[in-house]
């Protein structure tokens, strides 16, 4: 199976394409240079200019916050899409370290043990998400950018509403419209893309927590397997292990075949081989200890990096969460004043973003806490004292759940979705009653 070195490289073309990552990553020539800041600079100006375009419609056509609801809220995705933006342009150094780290650290392929692993199925997974997910963002981007203009030239539907300006001259109108249509394609991409990053990365590190728990659970028998006791022997007297794990992994796959690598290293066994062995002996004690230390390495690696990935996207998102929580309050609001099936799909696909976040911080926390179990059924009761005292201290240190945070306090799990939905329909109920009032 062909080994990937970066984990991640299917999302570059779309981060590219909204100025969040450089056309030329180590730019070397002048000419790159200037490439990498004038797409920035137009992506900047288009987004700016629309919110700029919006603030002066709101302003000459105010009468009270009620009326203008709907334009406000419509300014809510493109002032994100700003901070997004600017937040990844500002910050590209900590994002090529926290991808370079993943792909210098990460491990392709779990310890040698009874059963094996790789990272290819959650490579899978992420990659064909953010496909499908991206597919779907530009489809909703290009139905709420054409949709505008087909009413208009075959209905001779206004435009001003979509585009916050009064044009009558064709080509300034033209004009206008291709600007509105590159801001929406740019605001769609960059929301949209954080959350495919997230959910990619979340996914990635999930399926290395996935390798921990195979490597951690065939910790004795990577011990007598580098010691020379063959595959096949403990096959025939462990085949019901497969079975044990099946439901243990979210995104890999353990396999019961015999691994000619330990971790990403060829095997190099110095012993002679043998379909004899005691499980119990003190002769594994060593070669134990040895594996749960680099057991213990493996969950470092896995815990510097959520730290990083953590860091790097707690500001973002926080501004999600507020942003989501107003957005989905004046929706519900606009649709109970009239009700509309376009506003309703809009809201549902809102919700559906802000659970993606939720979701896959979500599957971060239930796949750390197998640790513990994958511990308790590595075999322990056949070591000595050192390899149980390694295996606590791996026990000791996983004893608090992994919680990818926004804004270091809000935990991203489901439970913090149903409260973003019980405060947006809080909100909702206020503006309600006010208006009634």
């Amino acid at each position: 199976m062909k080994v990937v070195k970066n984990y991640t490289h299917f999302i570059e073309l779309f981060l590219k394409s909204v100025a969040c990552w450089d056309w030329y990553t180590k730019p070397e020539r002048a000419h790159q240079i200037i490439i990498n800041n004038l797409y920035l600079a137009l992506v900047m100006f288009s987004l700016a200019n629309t919110s700029i375009s919006l603030t002066v419609h709101l302003y000459t056509d105010w009468t009270d916050v009620m009326s203008s609801l709907d334009s406000m809220a419509d300014g809510l995705p493109v002032i994100v899409a700003v901070f997004i933006v600017a937040y990844f342009a500002s910050h590209k150094t900590e994002l090529y370290d926290l991808v370079n780290y993943m792909n210098t650290m990460f491990k392709w392929r779990s310890a040698h043990g009874l059963t094996n692993m790789t990272m290819w199925q959650s490579y899978k997974t992420a990659k064909t998400f953010a496909y499908l997910y991206t597919a779907c963002t530009l489809f909703s981007v290009a139905t709420y950018a054409l949709l505008p203009v087909i009413a208009y030239l075959l209905f001779e539907k206004p435009l001003q509403h979509w585009i916050y300006m009064d044009v009558t001259n064709n080509f300034h109108l033209f004009l206008i419209l291709i600007r509105q249509c590159m801001s929406q394609v740019f605001v769609g991409l960059a929301v949209g893309q954080l959350g495919v990053f997230f959910a990619c990365h979340s996914i990635l590190l999930c399926g290395q927590i996935d390798l921990l728990c195979c490597s951690l659970q065939n910790v004795r028998f990577t011990a007598l397997m580098l010691r020379g006791v063959q595959h096949g022997a403990l096959v025939k007297q462990y085949r019901g292990i497969e079975q044990e794990e099946r439901h243990n992994y979210l995104y890999n796959k353990s396999e019961m075949v015999d691994s000619h690598y330990h971790y990403d290293e060829k095997v190099n066994i110095q012993f002679k081989k043998t379909s004899q062995f005691d499980i119990y002996s003190s002769e594994y004690e060593d070669a134990t200890c040895a594996a749960l230390r680099e057991c213990a390495q493996v969950a470092r690696v896995i815990k510097s990096y959520k730290d990083r990935f953590e860091s790097f996207v707690s500001p973002l998102l926080v501004l999600r969460v507020v942003q989501v929580t107003l957005y989905l309050c004046t929706l519900l609001y606009t649709t109970s004043e009239k009700f509309d099936m376009v506003t309703v799909e809009y809201l549902a696909a809102v919700a559906l973003d802000m659970f993606v976040y939720c979701y896959f911080g979500n599957q971060i926390t239930l796949q750390s806490d197998r640790v513990s179990s994958s511990a308790y059924y590595s075999g322990w009761y056949c070591c000595g004292k050192r390899g149980r005292r390694l295996l606590l201290h791996v026990l000791l240190s996983h004893h608090r759940s992994v919680l990818v945070r926004a804004g270091r306090f809000l935990p991203m799990n489901l439970h913090t979705f149903l409260k973003i939905l019980k405060t947006s329909f809080s909100y909702y109920t206020l503006l309600v009653n006010v208006n009634e009032k």
